[in-house]
């Protein structure tokens, strides 16, 4: 009898020694902050540099850094795009499609004019039909 109460003394303390992984729930993360991406865009002897405090980076890196940056940013936080007027107008809509690509929904998109200084915000929207006589459809 004293045998059998060991074996059983035993085999509960070898089970209480076993490591349990914590909860999903118990552990910490690191805490999410309200970012604003402020990324220029320029023409570079044909292919156009985006520069993000300081550094210029090609389109596959920075589409790679707006994923990680995502990562640690909260719902609100913003992607300004600022493009330089000497780029295509089709160029307007790579870095936004990256940026919503990687998770965020606040996209801006602003053209600098060197020349006078001037900016403009670039609104993305539903595609309007307006017929001859002048109504919207």
């Amino acid at each position: 009898m004293k045998r059998a109460i060991r074996a059983v003394a035993l085999l509960l303390a070898g089970v209480a020694a076993i490591p349990v992984p914590a909860a999903p729930g118990h552990t910490k993360k690191a805490a999410k902050q309200r970012k604003q991406i402020l990324i220029f865009a320029r023409q570079v002897s044909d292919v156009v540099e985006y520069q993000y405090n300081g550094h210029s980076y090609s389109g596959g890196n920075l589409d790679y850094l707006l994923g990680e940056w995502h990562v640690n940013a909260t719902k609100d936080s913003e992607v300004v795009i600022v493009l330089e007027d000497d780029l295509r107008i089709a160029d307007i809509k790579d870095v936004p499609k990256m940026a919503v690509k990687a998770g965020f929904t606040d996209v801006r998109a602003f053209v600098y004019w060197k020349g006078t200084g001037n900016m403009a915000e670039v609104l993305f929207g539903p595609v309007v039909k307006v017929k001859k006589s002048g109504k919207v459809d």
